[in-house]
């Protein structure tokens, strides 16, 4: 049985920029410059994707 937590909603400043950003649990991507963090930088682990219930299946 896996448990889930909502996702909450951080912020920071653009590192490139500077402009205050938002994202999901401290994944972000800027609006003004295109800039990203690493998946690998957010704040828990990401689904497997077999957790994940997006994941596309072989038909």
């Amino acid at each position: 049985m896996s448990t889930y937590s909502l996702p909450e909603i951080t912020r920071t400043e653009c590192t490139r920029c500077g402009t205050e950003v938002r994202g999901i649990n401290g994944r972000y991507a800027c609006p003004n410059c295109e800039w990203v963090n690493h998946w690998s930088d957010g704040h828990n682990q990401l689904p497997s994707a077999e957790a994940d219930p997006d994941c596309p299946r072989p038909r």
